[in-house]
């Protein structure tokens, strides 16, 4: 169960792998073009600067006994107060002011309108995590703007934050100048409450009590003018005195208080900008890296997409699960150019072709037990699918066996047999059907080639009108006699597409193979011509893969390895050619 799974798995990916190496002109075509997209933009954007500035920013404590006119104590320490200081920092009052202050409206990258929207917009504040600090960064294309802006921005909010935690303070500090009646003012001084509250100046203030009270009962012994009246009046005076005195001090060291001098700013700098050396953007190696990724998973998402879109045939899974017909095998792309197209199957040397081709005729006996016909047609959808080709090499290897084998060139309109096997065309099947009054007349016909127990029944006289001589029952009369003096009989038909000639051998021979050249032909064309021919009567046995190429991870690749190998550990000093017949 493992190892069936763990094949499967293989297959899976053997079969990926395959897409990618068929398609693989769409994945390097659309890797260049990324990567090389990707590297134009890199090398032709102007570099952009980044300068950065560290600050600090600690939680503000209230001053114990600050008021306000209302005697409410100041208080800064809510949650959201880091995110007010963050937004703060890109505030317009303050990116306008730093504008402003360092002429950026005259830098090439803020200039003309909209140059404060700008300059805002290449602002960025970036918190560092569980932490109090904070990165404050300025973006332009001048290294020198970049870190001069940051600074200024970075130092005016230190300044803009110690102003706004006096700004009630200045509102208090305001209230408490006296002026005008000077003995409202001290009234208002004796109101506060950090002089109400004021121990020293409540004990002061009893004793003034009790010293007037003393004072009330001796006016009524004694005359205003009395030395005991004389000495209380001026204690009492010199009370009121320090009264007044601590009274002073208190709104004194009240106003110092409020004025800032003994306050300290929770936010400073840690680390001032400094000019970049180098961009911050396009970085070149990320860049290009990104650009080959980039590149190769858009090829591999083409490939895949081409691959799901394309209707042509390859593998032998396309061969039956788009068609749904019997596969009989792939038979390679020849690329040696022989003197003949069969050469390779009379050379003693096993080759990928020649093994294609007894695999094709096994697979081919096989799928033919059932029906017990000595005769086959081969057939295509359209021209130039190498059915002459499959034809021709199919009466070699069933020869080769032993079997009399005739091979029929059953195409009329474009005889091309006599030109493979190199034999006469004065004579041969349409001259017998135009004119033939009887079978033996055939037989002077035949051609032999140099393949032993091989005959060839070449088209002969191009007619006017070859579907009436396929009509006639000539043509029955031909194949029965072939089938009666033939272990073998192999008939090259026309395309089904455009015209319908192979329909007309249907009426008499009931097997087919069907050619289709690999990654070429339109599945919905192969279904059209299959349909057809099932509609006459005709059985396919199956489908053989035609000029397959050496692609992938395909049946004709590991093949082509095989051999290879085969040929240069176990292969004989020469190739032995089989004489002609």
């Amino acid at each position: 169960m493992i190892e069936s799974e763990s094949r499967e798995q293989e297959m899976d990916v053997s079969s990926y792998i395959d897409v990618l190496m068929r398609r693989r002109w769409v994945l390097v075509s659309s890797l260049a073009v990324v990567f090389l997209s990707a590297a134009i933009i890199t090398f032709t954007t102007k570099p952009l600067f980044q300068a950065s500035a560290l600050l600090i920013i600690e939680k503000e404590r209230g001053a114990v006994g600050t008021v306000y006119a209302n005697g409410a104590l100041i208080e800064s320490s809510n949650e959201d107060y880091y995110q007010t200081q963050y937004k703060l920092l890109q505030s317009e009052t303050l990116t306008r002011k730093v504008f402003q202050e360092q002429r950026l409206a005259e830098e090439p990258d803020f200039v003309g309108p909209g140059g404060l929207g700008r300059f805002r917009g290449s602002i960025t504040v970036t918190p560092v995590m569980r932490s109090r600090l904070v990165y404050v960064r300025v973006q332009s294309h001048d290294p020198k703007i970049a870190a001069r802006a940051t600074n200024a921005l970075a130092e005016t909010f230190v300044e803009e934050n110690l102003a706004n935690q006096l700004f009630i303070s200045k509102d208090i500090l305001q209230a408490l100048k006296i002026s005008g009646d000077p003995a409202q003012g001290r009234q208002t001084y004796e109101g506060l409450p950090a002089v109400v509250n004021s121990g020293l100046i409540q004990s002061l203030k009893g004793e003034y009590a009790r010293l007037s009270a003393q004072f009330a009962e001796m006016t009524q012994k004694y005359r205003p003018k009395h030395p005991a009246m004389i000495a209380l009046k001026s204690n009492m005076a010199a009370l009121k005195f320090q009264i007044d005195a601590e009274t002073d001090k208190i709104v004194q060291s009240l106003k110092t208080e409020l004025s800032g001098q003994l306050r300290g700013n929770n936010v400073r700098i840690v680390d001032p900008a400094q000019v970049p050396g180098a961009p911050f953007k396009p970085r070149k190696a990320m860049s290009l890296l990104v650009g080959l990724l980039g590149g190769l998973a858009v090829g591999v998402m083409l490939a895949f997409v081409v691959e799901s879109i394309d209707q042509t045939i390859r593998t032998q899974e396309d061969v039956e699960n788009k068609l749904n017909l019997p596969y009989l095998g792939l038979v390679p792309l020849l690329l040696d150019k022989e003197s003949r197209i069969y050469a390779s199957l009379l050379t003693k040397n096993a080759s990928l072709t020649s093994e294609a081709l007894r695999n094709l005729r096994t697979m081919i006996d096989f799928a033919g037990v059932s029906h017990k016909d000595k005769a086959l047609v081969v057939a295509s959808a359209v021209q130039g699918e190498g059915k002459t080709y499959v034809a021709s090499n199919l009466a070699v290897v069933f020869a080769q066996l032993g079997q009399r084998v005739l091979l029929i060139d059953g195409d009329l309109r474009q005889s091309n047999l006599h030109r493979t096997f190199k034999i006469p065309n004065e004579r041969g099947l349409s001259d017998f059907l135009a004119v033939g009054n009887d079978v033996s007349e055939i037989e002077p016909m035949l051609q032999s080639c140099n393949v032993e127990n091989l005959h060839i029944l070449p088209g002969g006289t191009r007619p006017p009108n070859p579907s009436e001589l396929l009509n006639t029952p000539r043509v029955g009369a031909v194949v029965a006699w072939a089938k009666s003096r033939f272990d073998r009989v192999v008939v090259d038909c026309t395309p089904m597409f455009p015209i319908n000639d192979t329909l007309l051998w249907g009426r008499h021979i009931q097997c087919a193979v069907f050619i289709i050249r690999y990654g070429e032909t339109r599945i919905p064309l192969i279904r059209h011509a299959c349909r057809k021919l099932e509609s006459g009567g005709m059985n396919i046995l199956g489908v053989a893969v035609n000029l397959a190429t050496h692609r992938g991870l395909t049946y004709a690749s590991y093949g082509h390895q095989y051999y290879y190998n085969y040929h240069t550990y176990y292969r004989e000093p020469t190739a032995a050619v089989e004489k002609p017949g």
